[in-house]
């Protein structure tokens, strides 16, 4: 029994060296240590920095706006979509949007769609949590795709809006009843 778990032993500290030698010569290895306030600030240069644009952003994506187009865009009666989660539209969301969460977006299309069917022509912004959160450009990416020729998506989202003191509103949408 000894032998056994002697031979155990070895194999996993044989696999965890093999492990950690292929990870360090390995082109795009993983960081052993994660770097949070890199992280941290990349999250408010996008919000210092509207122009700034998530990861994977493509040269053919709908266009992105920053914060003063985006409330130019509010005055100016365009539809806001939220890509975040029910949860998080019903703790707070830009007066007027409505709740399309990208990752249940089968689920909640019948109940948006007839709301906006007619409206194709109009300018449409789709907005998640922020910097961190990019459901709004494939949320975007999919409306572009549904035939919404006129899709804008502002990045700087949810918590941008919040600091500036935007119009905000909570609690569900009355037109979609979907939990």
């Amino acid at each position: 029994m000894k032998r056994l778990i002697s031979q155990v032993v070895f194999l996993v500290i044989a696999a965890a060296v093999f492990g950690v030698a292929r990870n360090e010569v390995a082109p795009g290895g993983i960081d052993w240590v994660g770097d949070w306030e890199q992280r941290d600030s990349v999250i408010a240069a996008v919000q210092d920095n509207p122009e700034a644009l998530p990861p994977s952003a493509q040269p053919d994506d709908p266009p992105f706006i920053n914060l003063p187009q985006a409330v130019e865009k509010f005055e100016a009666g365009a539809i806001f979509i939220d890509a975040r989660e029910p949860e998080e539209y019903a703790a707070g969301h830009i007066e007027g949007a409505y709740r399309l969460p990208f990752e249940r977006f089968d689920e909640f299309w019948p109940f948006v769609e007839p709301e906006i069917y007619d409206d194709k022509d109009k300018d449409f912004v789709t907005y998640c949590s922020g910097a961190e959160c990019e459901l709004s450009l494939f949320l975007a990416r999919h409306l572009r795709s549904l035939g919404y020729k006129n899709v804008f998506i502002f990045f700087g989202g949810w918590t941008q809006w919040q600091d500036h003191g935007g119009p905000v509103a909570s609690g569900e949408p009355d037109s979609q009843q979907q939990s």
